[in-house]
């Protein structure tokens, strides 16, 4: 293979785009009728690591938000970064399609939620629980990021190459010299001379363009003007751009921060293993300009998108109002979702008489052509996500409801 080749490869594996697709997990059954169970998991021994749902409820993250989005019972719109509480049920603007959002908790899960016509517009989407206790350092992660994003809505200090380049991020210690030493993403360019057009993005320093550097075997050694957060694009002899690199260059008494840095990629390594499409890139970019450039994680403003609604009973709302139509009760799931030692039998109930439950087992969105719930769903593999909801004569459907499930492996 030659280098052009293998650095093509590389660059392909190495910026995964936005997708609508949800990975299978291997060795996952769905029994979904009665007469096509062949065998019973009576003999297994199941053990829970979590039997219950945490109840903390550290925030996560709306993430990629396309269209107008709320909490239930709030006018506030919904924007990209802002804090979503586990639990809280959203809504679509007014029935409009094509509107999506992107949801990151801080136990790892990444979900999607999509509506295609008016009636999945119309039903609203839980948003789950967290299925097991979250790191703290992810939970803190995830306050610098929102952070991150709140300050920079309206300015995004970040350049926009053209086309997109393969993405990669370093952390480097500034020698005396004022000297970085980059590896990464970049050791996988062939061997020669390059030149970088450097942007400092705390604005300290001016920018500056066609700085010239060698690549050889060993990390290449950029010239910075002092230690800070700078994004650099690699252009090669051809004056084609080659990589978009964002370097954190600190100082030896800012080692602190390469600490976090480091377990900040390890944590998005095995959160990105469970649920494809983590914003991994635009995530440790967020987290670095948090740590580099001052952005202060606080208590989320008491706005719409903090608290969860209480949910309706019987029909009736929070404020004792009875609405014009009644829903039907949600689904639930039996066991609750969390992390299981062997294989388990999943059990959706609605308490609403009569009630349809229809479901998926991809990720996807489920709509009213989706199976429908006959008997219990078996999990076999490492990871199972179901998402339903109910219907019934004379009843709005409910909201759509989502449970993780986890095999250890």
């Amino acid at each position: 293979m030659s280098n052009s080749d293998f650095f093509t490869k590389a660059i392909m594996h190495s910026q995964p785009g936005r997708s609508y697709s949800v990975q299978f997990r291997r060795n996952v059954t769905t029994l979904c009728r009665a007469p096509i169970v062949f065998f019973s998991l009576s003999a297994f021994t199941i053990f829970s690591t979590h039997a219950q749902p945490t109840k903390d409820l550290s925030p996560g993250i709306a993430w990629e938000v396309r269209g107008h989005w709320q909490v239930d019972g709030q006018g506030a719109p919904i924007l990209t970064g802002d804090p979503i509480e586990p639990g809280s049920l959203l809504h679509p603007g007014d029935g409009t399609t094509g509107d999506s959002i992107t949801l990151l908790l801080p136990d790892g899960q990444r979900i999607l939620y999509e509506c295609f016509k008016p009636e999945d517009c119309a039903r609203g989407f839980r948003v789950p629980s967290l299925y097991r206790t979250p790191d703290p350092f992810g939970v803190d992660m995830l306050a610098h990021i929102r952070a991150a994003v709140a300050g920079t809505r309206e300015k995004s200090p970040m350049i926009e190459p053209a086309p997109p380049l393969p993405r990669d991020e370093v952390l480097t210690v500034l020698s005396s010299d004022k000297k970085a030493r980059i590896d990464g993403l970049i050791m996988r360019l062939p061997a020669g001379r390059y030149s970088c057009d450097l942007h400092p993005l705390d604005g300290r320093t001016p920018k500056q363009f066609h700085l010239p550097f060698e690549k050889t075997d060993s990390p290449v050694a950029l010239a910075l003007p002092s230690a800070g957060l700078y994004q650099i694009i690699i252009v090669d002899e051809l004056n084609s751009q080659r990589i978009d690199l964002v370097v954190a260059a600190v100082t030896p008494e800012q080692a602190v921060i390469g600490q976090s840095f480091h377990q900040a990629k390890q944590l998005m390594a095995e959160w990105t293993d469970f649920y494809y499409g983590w914003p991994i890139h635009d995530f440790l970019r967020a987290y670095l300009e948090s740590l580099m450039l001052g952005a202060k994680p606080g208590q989320p403003a008491a706005s719409a998108n903090v608290s969860p609604p209480k949910a309706s009973i019987g029909g009736q709302s929070a404020k004792g109002k009875i609405p014009a139509l009644a829903t039907a009760a949600e689904p639930t799931f039996l066991p609750t979702p969390g992390v299981f030692k062997n294989a388990i039998e999943v059990t959706l109930k609605c308490d609403t008489p009569g009630a349809t439950m229809h479901y998926t087992v991809d990720g996807a969105q489920p709509m009213n052509q989706s199976a429908v719930y006959h008997a219990p769903i078996v999990v076999l593999g490492s990871e199972l996500t179901i998402k339903s909801f109910a219907s019934a004569p004379g009843k709005k459907d409910s909201p759509v409801v989502t449970g993780i499930f986890r095999i250890e492996e």
